[in-house]
């Protein structure tokens, strides 16, 4: 299975039954198999490459989070896991949930002790404050009839801030620079126009902006591993972020 990027962190409690044969997002950076270890969690992001899966069986609970919840819950900057993932221990607060969750009989229970869990840590959490001073400051903007992140060029002087700082400020909280992040929500866009809509990939590329059929394909391919055509031509889940490989 490929599962195309989504700019979320997740992080995944893996329950009994659970068989994989292989998980990387970028194999030059990992290859960790959680069947390799006793450890019962794994976290990952994945801003700007897929995920690629394989497993015999699957049985897991998976948190999907916004970037900002790097900070908020995990204490670590949104740019140190982007397109990684890494073992438990790294994260030892994590460990020992699974033993709960393998407990639990329903998901719904599973999924309350979860949220009540995720709820504490982020309470517990010294970058609380900073994160809903970030969240507002962001909705004021989205609010506003003229919002500059609306604009296709950002004018700093409207932000009070450097560009340099700015895109700081968004790596350490959404994992990418703002350009990298304007990219990925263009690929979105694609993505969901080739699943949902008849029309040729040109008229996608023209729709989106894209400087011509070349563009549109190199950077799709970027973040997809796919071409478009190959992505229409695809075997997908019940999502349009699922390519089934087999």
């Amino acid at each position: 299975m490929l599962a195309l990027p989504n700019s979320k962190v997740e992080i995944m409690f893996i329950l009994e039954g659970s068989q994989f044969e292989q998980f990387h997002i970028d194999k030059n950076k990992s290859k960790f198999l959680p069947n390799d270890t006793n450890k019962s969690v794994m976290v990952f992001s994945s801003q700007t490459r897929p995920v690629e899966a394989e497993f015999k069986n699957l049985n897991v609970m998976t948190v999907v989070m916004n970037p900002i919840a790097a900070i908020a819950i995990l204490g670590i900057p949104a740019w140190e896991i982007k397109d990684l993932h890494f073992e438990p221990n790294t994260l030892p607060h994590l460990n020992g949930i699974q033993d709960a969750l393998n407990t639990l009989p329903t998901f719904q229970q599973r999924a309350k002790y979860l949220e009540k869990y995720l709820f504490q840590q982020l309470i517990k959490s010294r970058y609380l404050n900073q994160t809903q001073q970030k969240i507002r400051g962001m909705q004021m903007l989205l609010g506003e009839k003229n919002s500059i992140l609306n604009e296709t060029e950002l004018n700093f002087d409207h932000l009070y801030y450097s560009k340099s700082h700015f895109n700081r400020v968004c790596r350490d909280w959404l994992g990418v620079t703002y350009r990298e992040y304007q990219l990925h929500k263009k690929f979105r866009k694609a993505m969901y126009a080739i699943n949902n809509k008849n029309q040729s990939l040109t008229q996608i590329a023209y729709d989106l902006k894209y400087y011509d059929q070349a563009h549109f394909t190199r950077t799709f391919k970027k973040f997809a591993g796919v071409s478009p055509s190959e992505y229409r031509s695809s075997n997908k889940g019940q999502i349009p972020e699922f390519i089934i490989l087999k």
